[in-house]
């Protein structure tokens, strides 16, 4: 389906990542496959006075909320991607009944809708979700795709006899199957990676293989106010492993974009600094402002614009809102923190886009 000139940014389907997407061209859409990840819904923060819910009372209420958002995604996959290949993560929906439920109302809708939608499975997912991804697999023939963790490589010699045991139980054969290695914050040095992909049987057989990583950090509390800059070692790792030419398959590359790998539900409510996220070639760039203080998004726009390695307002749509932003600090259209998210993510995506397909 793709080989490693092509890229699968992983994002949770929340409104920012959504219209980063969205606002992609066309031509830059080619590029890429996303991994979309579903998450639930965040509980109702409790008022002054008012008394927490308990734990119980809370999967209620946020069960009751995704179900009530199930019908409409697939119609926001389709406004935001479009029917090109997409992968679909259901593993952070949090009870095995509505994973299940989930993958059937997403793929039985979208197929409806002519979408293009490969749903993720583990070695470790429970039987039940196992048989009904390989059922809509026979019935669409969209294909499947395994993901491997770190934990699934732990047990010496077990991993070949766990695939094995996979392949059996859905039925399928790995050239049906796009292998992804999600290493989430573990940003291994080539040679590690190496090592993990060589116990990997059949490596040449699967459809598509893909390493995926994260390097940006959970939040911003060891950057200073004003200029940072954090090391992008997922890519890296990844242009030093392909560049060592000592795997039989070099594989396509993954992230998590600017956003932290392992999706941590007590940040929801945190209040964010009015930061910006920018990604540079091996770099990210944080113009970190103070919390609450919405105004020095304009004044950190103002000074990325005019930094000697800002991409220019024509690369990307998020540049374009970064530039405009800039203009006028006087301006009571700050934005909020979901909107310099959007720009923060679409430009990464913009500009490791650029950089795969420009490789040699």
């Amino acid at each position: 389906m793709f080989g490693t000139k092509h890229y699968v940014p992983i994002l949770k389907w929340k409104a920012a990542e959504q219209t980063a997407l969205e606002k992609l061209g066309a031509n830059e859409k080619k590029f890429i496959s996303p991994l979309i990840q579903f998450v639930m819904p965040q509980p109702k923060r409790p008022k002054e006075g008012e008394k927490e819910k308990t734990p119980e009372e809370q999967l209620e209420e946020v069960t009751i909320k995704f179900n009530e958002k199930l019908p409409g995604i697939p119609n926001e996959i389709l406004s935001s991607w479009g029917s090109s290949p997409a992968f679909v993560d259901f593993s952070l929906i949090y009870t095995p009944s509505l994973r299940i439920e989930s993958l059937k109302r997403v793929l039985t809708d979208g197929e409806r809708l002519g979408l293009f939608l490969i749903p993720v499975v583990n070695l470790s997912s429970d039987h039940e979700f196992k048989k009904a991804a390989s059922v809509f697999f026979k019935k669409y023939r969209r294909g499947l795709c395994l993901r491997l963790v770190h934990a699934d490589f732990n047990i010496p010699g077990k991993l070949a006899e766990e695939i094995q045991k996979f392949l059996t139980a859905v039925n399928l054969f790995e050239k049906e199957i796009d292998l992804l290695i999600d290493l989430k914050t573990g940003v291994d040095a080539p040679p590690a990676l190496i090592d993990l992909s060589r116990k990997v049987p059949n490596l040449l057989k699967w459809r598509t293989f893909t390493v995926a990583s994260g390097a940006f950090p959970l939040d911003l509390r060891d950057c200073e106010i004003g200029e940072n800059y954090i090391d992008r070692l997922d890519w890296e790792n990844w242009i030093n492993l392909i560049n060592s030419k000592k795997l039989e398959r070099s594989p396509s590359f993954s992230d998590y974009t600017i956003q932290h790998p392992v999706y941590k539900e007590s940040l929801l409510f945190f209040s964010p600094s009015a930061s910006i996220r920018y990604t540079l070639e091996d770099k990210w760039l944080v113009m970190r402002g103070q919390k609450g203080k919405s105004k020095q998004y304009l004044a950190n726009a103002r000074l990325l614009s005019q930094h000697s390695q800002f991409f220019g307002p024509d690369f990307s749509f998020g540049d374009a809102f970064i530039f405009e932003k800039g203009k006028d600090l006087k301006s009571k259209k700050t934005g909020n923190a979901t909107n310099w998210l959007v720009a923060g993510i679409n430009h990464h995506l913009v500009c490791t886009i650029s950089q795969i397909a420009n490789l040699p």
